[in-house]
């Protein structure tokens, strides 16, 4: 007797399920009781006959491991009702919620009222496809619970999947999340350049119960690593409603997943962090950056080289983007800012963060650096600056960088003409200079203005004065002072 075992759908897979292909089951010998149980009233067939030794070999592996009277009947005739499988009730999520009404240890299902609001739970497109296993064809199928998940567990190689889930990680959501049945085609974002390593690693993330920074960190073991639920909870997940988020607030589509607060304190120094487990979602502020902090934050133990957005995004600093909190500049000239932003603008991360495509959401993959929407230049060289790079989605071009706007426009800016000839328009415009060679991005712990030093070509050195500065680069000779148009 032989069985064999079902692997989990790869790409290739999954394009000839988009095209229409027909991908033929596996199918092994079904026998014993167990087994007929499984087959009992299954038409049309929606999985694989499993005989009963590998049936109990693979619940002895899982969490259903135990009396299968949980959920079967012996012969059915001894219920109410006899249902389909020998089950003791409806083949629908009531099954499973007689057992998990609400959330356990390590589990990520809060409640049935939870779920019911997400596109999981109300969707008539959430429907199992398949190839392996077969998707499901029963006129109830939409929104099952079975629609991701296995009562007696499922194998993939020689291992059993976690959580009863039919597969492992990001391919139980890259079966539907590649624009079929989900509209939305995350698999191709995961394929860019530059995206989170979602497909790189295996067995790195260890579910809902990650509360330690080790779990994020690459001491003592490298557990880097970024799937899908460390961002998105499937159970809780919903969309935002028009308009939504607003300011700094977390995306709906991340509710139900954990995040970092932090306490801030001087200057330059990392915060107190407090971690928030992903069942709590009611300790305000409950902001997107939080969940970036989970990785990018001395919470944790980062990559060399990988900066501390904690350090650096603290509203103590000289200058910061306005993250966590509004910007201490509140007399920038409105027509600095493109239409939609303002000095009391809050930023997220993903304003700047994102798939370069305008209509996909999320922090997937770009084809940009650092997974940006837009491109941005990264070195100090001379460069021909154009208005669709990332600064000017929220800072005015004709402002910052056209010498040929007219000078309202550039009186926008403080340093600019009149108060001062050769200015930033001048600078980035006519001289070729970038944004890079003189600013820092996130934050500076050291100056004003998120002034850059150090770089070359670029600013040695920086000092503010009460109407201007001055500042030594390696493009002049000596120190060069300055005074402004207006003063913050």
């Amino acid at each position: 007797m032989e069985h064999r075992r079902l692997r989990t759908p790869d790409t290739s897979l999954s394009a000839a399920r988009r095209a229409g292909a027909t991908v033929r089951a596996l199918v092994g010998t079904a026998c014993g009781a167990l087994a007929v149980l499984a087959m009992v009233g299954a038409a049309p067939r929606l999985h694989v006959p499993r005989d009963a030794a590998v049936i109990r070999h693979v619940l002895g592996l899982g969490a259903h491991t135990g009396d299968c009277s949980q959920c079967h009947s012996a012969h059915g005739d001894d219920q109410p009702i006899v249902y389909p499988n020998a089950l003791t009730g409806p083949n629908d999520n009531s099954q499973c919620l007689s057992c998990h009404p609400t959330l356990g240890p390590g589990e990520s299902f809060f409640g049935n009222g939870l779920y019911l609001g997400t596109s999981h739970g109300s969707d008539p497109r959430m429907v199992w496809p398949g190839p392996n296993p077969p998707m499901r064809v029963e006129l109830d199928a939409p929104t099952k619970c079975l629609n991701c998940h296995d009562p007696h567990g499922w194998m993939d190689g020689d291992s059993l999947v976690p959580h009863l889930a039919l597969a492992r990680e990001e391919k139980l959501c890259l079966t539907c999340h590649d624009g079929h049945p989900a509209a939305t085609d995350v698999r191709t974002e995961l394929a860019m350049p530059f995206r989170h390593p979602v497909t790189d690693y295996q067995g790195r993330h260890e579910g809902a119960n990650e509360f330690q920074p080790s779990q994020f960190g690459v001491v003592p073991l490298n557990r880097r690593h970024s799937e899908c639920e460390d961002c998105h909870n499937p159970h809780v997940s919903r969309a935002d409603a028009p308009g939504a988020p607003a300011g700094g607030d977390a995306s709906k589509t991340t509710l139900g997943v954990s995040r970092v607060v932090v306490l801030n304190g001087a200057a330059g120094s990392p915060p107190t962090y407090t971690f928030i487990p992903g069942s709590d979602t009611l300790t305000t502020p409950n902001a997107e950056y939080q969940l970036c902090f989970k990785c990018h934050s001395s919470w944790t133990t980062q990559p060399g080289g990988q900066s501390d957005l904690a350090r650096l995004l603290n509203p103590a600093n000289p200058s910061f983007h306005p993250v966590e909190g509004v910007g201490q500049n509140s007399g920038v000239m409105p027509l600095a800012f493109v239409p939609g932003w303002s000095a009391a603008s809050l930023t997220r991360c993903g304003d700047c963060h994102g798939s370069d495509v305008a209509s996909v959401r999320g922090v997937h993959g770009s084809i940009y650096p650092a997974i940006l929407k837009r491109s941005s230049v990264t070195s100090p060289g001379s460069h021909i600056t154009t208005p669709d790079e990332l600064c000017f989605s929220c800072h005015a071009y004709g402002v910052y960088a056209d010498p040929a706007s007219s000078s309202i426009e550039r009186s926008q800016s403080r340093f600019n003409a009149p108060a001062v000839t050769f200015g930033h328009a001048e600078h980035v415009g006519t001289a070729q200079v970038p944004c890079y060679a003189c600013h820092v991005t996130h934050g500076s712990t050291n100056q004003p203005f998120l002034i850059a030093t150090g770089r070359i070509p670029g600013l040695i050195g920086y000092t503010a004065s009460v109407d201007g500065g001055t500042c030594t680069s390696t493009c002049h000779t000596g120190a060069k002072s300055y005074t402004v148009n207006y003063g913050r």
